[in-house]
């Protein structure tokens, strides 16, 4: 009895020693509710900060040229009070040594000794609200500025969401959307410079999404970051009484001077109906079918999966929760990525799948009609990578990008003709551009607009089907 009245005490020590250990763990936590805090110059914020087991704070680091006044510890408040400086290094005529932006570290000390600190950014910067002009892509041009949008409703700004959090899905560059939150049914983000010229936005492309309590992804908007601008002069052009961007959704350039200028113009691919996009290939020449890398918010890389489509996997509900699926095609389903397909996912009328920005929508097959190749192909265009094409009164260049393969989702982007030609295989490139308009039948294809590096203009063809499940390149028009 004594012994068994021994080991129970030893247990309970041991118990005890565990319970000590975590409660231990538990003390000395130091974190901000919110990753950045947007000011105006000369204006006054607080900011809340969470503590546990904190008997001191201190600032140990603040942005340059921002001076201890500027920062009050209220420690047993828990805020922190921030006075924006009224000018800053880069302003004219100013002797101001403060930068607009940069990250402060409080430090707070535990009653056991132990050492915690928490970062703060903090930017003198304009925020912009996007959230009146709802859509399913958000473009953003201006570089160090906090954007927000609804993310309360789907891309119609209409259908309600129970959003709880926010997380980027996949985004083309480590660090492109920075400081993201949810905030008062908001997403916010900020967007920083380019790394060789601090007067341009950092561009790129990114997919956000809306989790519900469960964690359960259950909406998302891209994020086109880019210099470009459809609504500056010039930047669009009328095709047969429509106003097109002159580039790809996605994009960030549109031309073929160099192998970099070609591979930034390829933009996103889309299977027709899906408002999600995939990212393109990881070199200009596709041919490898390889992707380019996707990074999510610890800069950790993204995996783009395959599922055949099937009763449960062919409907618009799973891809909306699963935008890194291509759903591939097969015989049953008439090569679309549906299961039963829908004729409304696109239309002639923006819906709540369209993929383009507010105020613009998937262009139709008529915008296509009877454009013609600008001058005449010769052998010496094998790298042109896509044609100016013309209405007779605008025109606008067009790469050549391939397709996601409707079978596998590969990325192909070499022409193979119906009659096999040694000469004729190598050649490099082709252009497949959806339209918005669905086929009439059931599970009938969607149809397309193509040209190839044909040596006539009989390379351009528009309302051809083609599978739905091939993932294609989208050009936005004005929804007027």
């Amino acid at each position: 009895m004594k012994r068994f009245t021994a080991f129970v005490l030893l247990v309970l020590v041991a118990t005890a020693a565990m319970v000590s250990c975590k409660k231990d763990e538990e003390t000395g936590k130091l974190s901000f509710d919110d990753p950045a805090v947007y000011m105006q110059p000369g204006q006054t914020v607080q900011v809340s900060f969470s503590a546990t087991d904190i008997k001191s704070y201190s600032i140990t680091s603040r942005p340059t040229g921002w001076d201890t006044e500027n920062f009050t510890v209220d420690g047993d408040a828990r805020q922190l009070t921030i006075v924006a400086p009224t000018s800053f290094e880069d302003e004219a005529d100013s002797d101001s040594e403060a930068v607009r932006s940069g990250s402060l570290t409080l430090s707070g000390t535990s009653y056991s000794g132990k050492s915690v600190a928490a970062t703060l950014f903090i930017s003198v910067s304009e925020t912009v609200d996007m959230s009146n002009s709802p859509a399913n892509s958000y473009m953003v041009h201006r570089a160090e500025t906090n954007y927000l949008f609804d993310a309360m409703h789907k891309g119609d700004g209409q259908s309600a969401l129970q959003t709880a959090s926010v997380d980027i899905v996949w985004q083309s560059k480590t660090s492109l959307i920075q400081y993201l939150s949810l905030k008062d049914g908001k997403v916010s983000f900020y967007v920083g410079t380019d790394d060789d010229d601090d007067t341009v936005i950092d561009t790129g492309n990114a997919l956000i999404g809306a989790y519900d309590e469960a964690g359960t992804l259950i909406w998302s908007w891209h994020v086109w970051a880019t210099s470009y601008d459809p609504e500056a002069e010039g930047a669009a052009v009328e095709f047969n009484g429509y106003t097109m961007m002159d580039r790809n959704l996605g994009a960030l350039a549109n031309g073929n001077a160099s192998t970099d200028e070609i591979l930034s113009s390829y933009g996103l691919y889309y299977q027709w109906g899906r408002k999600d996009p995939f990212i393109g290939p990881s070199t200009y020449q596709a041919s490898n079918g390889t992707s380019a890398s996707m990074y999510n918010a610890k800069s950790g890389t993204v995996k783009l999966e395959i599922v055949e489509s099937s009763a449960e996997t062919g409907t618009a509900e799973y891809a909306a929760q699963h935008p890194l699926e291509y759903i591939t095609g097969v015989e049953e389903s008439g090569y679309d990525w549906m299961w039963n397909s829908d004729h409304t996912l696109w239309g002639e009328s923006k819906t709540v799948n369209d993929p383009c920005p507010y105020g613009w929508k998937v262009a139709p097959a008529k915008a296509f009609g009877g454009l013609t190749i600008v001058g005449t192909p010769v052998a010496e265009d094998y790298d042109k990578y896509g044609w100016t094409l013309s209405s007779g009164s605008a025109e606008s260049f067009f790469i050549g990008a391939g397709r996601r393969r409707y079978d596998n989702s590969t990325i192909y982007n070499i022409y193979m003709p119906p009659t096999r030609n040694v000469a004729m295989e190598a050649q490099p490139w082709v252009g497949l551009y959806w339209s918005s308009d669905a086929g009439t039948d059931a599970q009938s294809p969607a149809l397309y607009f193509w040209f190839e590096k044909a040596t006539t203009q009989s390379g351009i063809e528009y309302e051809v089907p083609y599978a739905r499940a091939n993932g294609m390149q989208v050009r936005c028009v004005r929804d007027r």
